[in-house]
């Protein structure tokens, strides 16, 4: 296909990777506002370059140079992706440790408490911080 829809893919495609860089940096700060405006800005651009015609476009040119820019932004993109929701299983899982730590809904294997003398605490009977 013509040059112009290489262009095209390649400027949706840089957009892309620079709202994966800001959406990073909103994570990081925890900035759920920027987060949420970043995610309304991704989708029109994951939709066109999730589009039937560019698909086709990436495999009827295979090693023209134009294509071959656009593949390594993509995979750029899928790398700030990969980190970004790295970044968020974190989070999630550091948010949920907290929360079954306050609520006394340990699993024995993923917490264990110490007493005062640093030996681990009973856990038969013992209640969340929020219920002491």
């Amino acid at each position: 296909m013509g040059k112009s829809n290489a262009d095209d893919a390649i400027r949706f495609a840089n957009e892309l990777h620079n709202l994966l860089e800001l959406e990073f940096e909103a994570l990081k700060l925890q900035k759920l506002s920027e987060i949420e405006s970043i995610q309304e800005k991704k989708i029109p651009l994951l939709e066109y370059l999730n589009a039937d015609s560019i698909k086709a476009n990436v495999q009827e040119t295979d090693g023209e140079a134009d294509w071959e820019s656009f593949k390594s932004i993509i995979s750029e993109c899928k790398s700030a992706h990969r980190r970004n929701e790295i970044l968020v299983n974190r989070r999630i899982e550091s948010i949920k440790n907290a929360l079954n730590t306050l609520t006394g809904e340990n699993r024995d294997d993923e917490l264990e408490m110490y007493d005062k003398l640093g030996k681990l605490a009973q856990k038969k009977n013992s209640k969340g911080i929020l219920e002491a």
